[in-house]
């Protein structure tokens, strides 16, 4: 393990704002470890998008390394994460290379709690060509078949968005993303993220698990428009599917995600990642999110 790497986790960037500690990596696999700490939860458990985030975290620090060394950025073209438990404790990820094919790499990894129970599996691909921009369209406006997003004014929204915004600002995780609620509907939310330091890269870019988090975030709570919360209702992320659409930029991003379709339990939903001044497109994602059996459908 190089110096120059494990520098990238002291940096003041967003991997050393949750406190990720790298323990092995070198050009075959590697072991990261992200502490429990209250920085990293809502609700007491360390939130989805803190665990998606060490996906992308662990790929790149196997492909730095000496073996595989390379100047351009490395950048995440797609990753997919099942969660299959929650986590009340420090975590480890163990990530291998599967293939490295050009300038194409594929990982596998696993995440465990500090008692060795499994907490999420993933697989990634790592491009090593650059980080180029993406000939991505302008973020369309959302499909017909709704009101417009409102901010909210009436009674019932504003309960709604109320609930949303305390759920976010009781979230330490969501706190220091710095996550703004921009409107909503029923079936259709939209929520900014700053671009604060803790969500940038050591490049001044917002970072690649940062913008994991804000689709996480708001594809996780984008089903609670269609089933408000009430007391005793709770949920969980079970997948998120992501793909990064070349270089990120250094300035506000905003996701807008709507639910796609949706039964008693399970919802999936869209959300799309755009710059908020440029409305450029940066990133798809689509989160599996599942509802507790004290909610009503």
């Amino acid at each position: 393990m190089t110096e120059t790497l494990r520098a990238r986790f002291e940096d003041g960037s967003y991997p050393a704002d949750l406190g990720v500690q790298i323990e092995a990596a070198d050009e075959a696999e590697s072991r990261l470890v992200l502490p429990f700490d209250e920085r990293n939860t809502m609700f007491g458990l360390v939130h989805g998008g803190a665990l998606a985030s060490l996906v992308p975290i662990a790929a790149h620090a196997i492909a730095r390394e000496p073996a595989r060394a390379v100047a351009p950025p490395l950048r995440t073209v797609s990753m997919h994460v099942g969660y299959v438990r929650a986590a009340r404790k420090a975590v480890t990820v163990e990530t291998r290379a599967v293939r490295r094919v050009r300038e194409l790499g594929f990982f596998e990894a696993l995440i465990r709690d500090a008692d060795g129970n499994a907490v999420a599996h993933a697989s990634s691909t790592v491009s090593e060509a650059g980080s180029a921009p993406a000939d991505a369209p302008p973020l369309a406006d959302l499909p017909a078949g709704g009101p417009a997003f409102v901010a909210p004014a009436d009674e019932a929204a504003s309960g709604v968005a109320g609930a949303i915004r305390a759920a976010m600002a009781g979230s330490p995780f969501l706190s220091r993303r710095q996550l703004r609620l921009l409107g909503m509907r029923r079936e259709a939310i939209e929520m900014a993220m700053a671009a604060a330091a803790a969500n940038l890269d050591g490049g001044g870019a917002m970072h690649e698990g940062a913008v994991l988090a804000l689709i996480d975030a708001a594809g996780a709570t984008c089903p609670w428009t269609a089933v408000p919360p009430s007391p005793g209702a709770s949920g969980a992320t079970i997948a998120l599917s992501a793909q990064l659409l070349g270089a990120l930029p250094g300035d506000e991003l905003v996701a807008r995600a709507v639910v796609r379709a949706r039964d008693a339990r399970i919802c999936w939903t869209d959300v799309t990642v755009a710059g908020g001044a440029s409305g450029i497109v940066h990133a798809f994602g689509t989160v599996v999110y599942r509802f507790s059996e004290k909610n009503g459908s």
